[in-house]
């Protein structure tokens, strides 16, 4: 009797722990496949120019839950989200790989990004006298040529084309000269733009060239009030919209021998029907960047100063406000 309880007692002891580790087998959580990494771009066929902006996103299978995102030409080089936004900044052929994990191991891949080098757009059938961009230097890079003198040497980033802009803070001597053009003068017709990023409430020369006397003078200028101006000397057309708020702004005035147009970011803002401009008459001077005749000193940014020995119309002002 007491071998039949001990038996039945070691049987049921068996049936428990048969049981207890089924049912523990049982709740063992599920380890799926490791993952497969994959990515996609917006890009389709993966070719760009600098300064493009591509987002990456995760198509791994298996469910990764950890991602690691590493393009050492963009920005940013690191990113440990399922999608990631890329600028990129070098030429040349540009790795992305993603790093993919989940409780079941890791995979990796790696795609290649050609990032052309940058065309900057400008326009087409027409090429300025003067075109000043400021890229860490004075120099002209319009049709005339020459290098500007005097400038504050102090430069900061403007364009997503990587370009620089001219720092000044209305100090003597930071003007720049460029001396070897003196100008479209007379009455001929003519364009000069620029783009500018001031909050001053100062009158001070953005362009300038002919000496001071009746109708001589060609002054672009900033008024007190935050507009742009154009100024001949017994008479001047002040525009409308404020443009000393801090923010990059394209300023440009027309005249084509009979009407005076000022426009702002590519938008007709004022003109005026004069005949009366005889620019150099009192005598020719070179050209004047960031003051009038060395007076009126600007304060603020100003890149990608342009003239043009022509007036251009209103698609041709709108297309230089857009190359940004």
């Amino acid at each position: 009797m007491i071998k039949i309880k001990l038996y039945k007692y070691i049987l049921v002891l068996s049936i428990i722990s048969l049981l207890f580790i089924q049912c523990s087998e049982d709740d063992k959580p599920y380890i799926g496949a490791k993952p497969v990494a994959d990515f996609m771009s917006d890009d389709d066929d993966m070719t760009v120019e600098v300064g493009t902006i591509v987002t990456f996103t995760d198509a791994s299978t298996n469910e990764p839950s950890l991602f690691t995102w590493r393009i050492p030409g963009g920005n940013p080089t690191y990113s440990n989200k399922s999608s990631v936004e890329v600028e990129f900044l070098a030429e040349g052929d540009q790795p992305v790989t993603l790093t993919v994990r989940n409780d079941a191991g890791a995979d990796e891949i790696t795609k290649t990004v050609k990032v052309n080098p940058l065309v900057i757009p400008d326009l087409e059938g027409v090429k300025p006298t003067v075109k000043m961009t400021f890229d860490n230097n004075l120099e002209n890079q319009g049709s005339v040529g020459g290098l500007g003198t005097g400038g504050s040497s102090s430069y900061e980033p403007r364009s997503k084309y990587g370009g620089m802009a001219l720092k000044l803070n209305a100090t003597a001597g930071q003007d720049v000269k460029l001396e070897n053009y003196s100008g479209v003068n007379g009455s001929n017709a003519r364009t000069v733009a620029c783009w500018v990023k001031t909050d001053a409430a100062a009158t001070s020369g953005l362009v300038h060239w002919g000496a001071s006397g009746t109708y001589s003078r060609a002054s672009f200028k900033m008024q007190s009030t935050g507009v742009i101006r154009f100024e001949w000397q017994g008479g001047g057309l002040n525009a409308a919209t404020i443009v000393n708020d801090n923010n990059w702004h394209h300023v440009a005035y027309t005249y084509d021998g009979s009407t005076v147009k000022l426009y702002v970011d590519g938008v007709l803002d004022a003109s005026v029907a004069t005949t009366a401009i005889n620019t150099g008459v009192a005598g020719e001077t070179g050209i004047y960047i960031g003051s009038q005749l060395g007076g009126s000193l600007y304060e603020g940014l100003i890149d990608d100063v342009r003239i043009y020995e022509t007036a251009l119309d209103a698609d041709q002002l709108s297309f230089l406000a857009g190359i940004q």
